[in-house]
């Protein structure tokens, strides 16, 4: 399959999904690419912020999935894709009044001293974007 027919393949995808979804994908679209060029000028510890939360309200179990699922959708097929990073940052804005979501970041490092580093979100203790699991990261920031 040639790449045209595969953006009309895409196209005709994208329009034959609810209002709900359609909303969710051009808003995480957004806010990835946002976040994209951001990164590019900012370091990371502008997005971490320490203030105490005194209201707790939580998204609805529908807009988290649609959420998930956009980021999820937009990261495999983006072409030069979203990091790790940003995909993370983009689901912790988009829910930001979701108090039981966490970003993590961890490190690893592997046999032969090759160094990485990943992020992933949790939500009630369980991973919902950026399993690997074939890696084990040591988690050094888990921001709430």
């Amino acid at each position: 399959m040639n790449d045209l027919s595969k953006l009309q393949s895409s196209f005709i995808k994208f329009w034959q999904l609810n209002t709900r979804r359609k909303k969710s994908l051009v808003e995480a679209l957004l806010v990835l690419s946002a976040y994209k060029v951001i990164l590019i000028f900012l370091p990371f510890r502008h997005f971490v912020k320490n203030g105490k939360k005194t209201a707790v309200i939580t998204e609805s179990e529908e807009r988290l999935e649609d959420i998930i699922w956009a980021i999820t959708v937009l990261g495999n097929r983006t072409p030069l894709g979203f990091t790790c990073l940003v995909q993370a940052l983009s689901v912790k804005w988009l829910l930001r009044n979701n108090y039981n979501l966490q970003l993590h970041i961890g490190v690893s490092k592997s046999i032969d001293h090759q160094f990485s580093a990943h992020a992933w979100i949790t939500h009630d203790d369980k991973i919902i974007l950026g399993e690997q699991k074939n890696q084990v990261y040591e988690p050094i920031l888990n921001w709430k």
